[in-house]
């Protein structure tokens, strides 16, 4: 539980309560947890993987709106009394996860102060990085918005390489393929990321984040308030 930062804050004694009902399963990249408007039947803590909230276009078309990694909880927001998803949750890196039913979390619920709080908590977080995201993709160019991606993905996962293909970026950076496969050329022809077919790995991770946008860092500056609250919950609660 160590690798996902909310479960490695648990209290001892909700961390007792919760043991036996945390199940670490395996995601696949695409594997879809849910649907607009479904019921999430489960919270899934990353490790080492990352899960997509995404947007649909009635034409057809996906955009990432935020992205959850080990920092945080996939279905959070049921402990708002949000019971369908409010948007599709995809699977974007695979890997480990740890899952946890929404009926064994709400039977829990009065037990669990530190997790109701760590949830609403992140549920705020995640509010900011989509304002920030939205920003992001009105102002600055697609290769500063790739850059954060990547970067983004790189700190949410612990990982410096990726099974993303030239559609797989297009469609979240909401561009065309050709002009995600120029912009990784450059990348590529200063030595920043190597790209081989469908996968991509970033190399210099400081340069990079000089190249991108001050998105990243205002983000990242976002998530490290949220892991500093967390660890420093019950005080953080009374300002929160």
């Amino acid at each position: 539980m160590e690798q996902n930062r909310i479960l490695a804050c648990l209290p001892s004694r909700e961390h007792k309560i919760l043991n036996d009902a945390l199940e670490l399963v395996s995601l696949r990249a695409k594997d879809e947890l849910n649907e607009v408007d479904t019921p999430v039947r489960y919270l899934h803590f990353p490790v080492g993987s990352a899960i997509s909230l995404m947007e649909s276009h009635p034409g057809g078309g996906l955009v990432e709106a935020a992205v959850v990694g080990m920092e945080g909880c996939a279905g959070f927001t049921v402990v708002q009394g949000y019971m369908n998803a409010p948007c599709r949750v995809i699977v974007q890196v695979g890997g480990s996860a740890f899952r946890l039913a929404v009926s064994t979390f709400m039977a829990s619920l009065p037990r669990l102060p530190f997790l109701r709080y760590a949830l609403s908590r992140f549920s705020a977080t995640i509010l900011r990085e989509t304002m920030i995201s939205v920003g992001c993709s009105q102002f600055h160019s697609v290769e500063q918005r790739l850059g954060r991606w990547l970067l983004a993905h790189q700190h949410r996962t612990g990982l410096s390489a990726f099974p993303f293909t030239h559609d797989i970026l297009a469609q979240q950076l909401g561009v065309q393929r050709a002009t995600v496969g120029e912009a990784l050329a450059r990348l590529q022809d200063r030595h920043i990321v190597k790209y081989v077919y469908r996968r991509i790995e970033i190399c210099k991770a400081h340069t990079m984040e000089k190249l991108s946008c001050a998105c990243f860092p205002t983000a990242r500056a976002v998530i490290n308030e949220f892991l500093r609250d967390i660890q420093n919950y019950p005080h953080s609660i009374m300002r929160f």
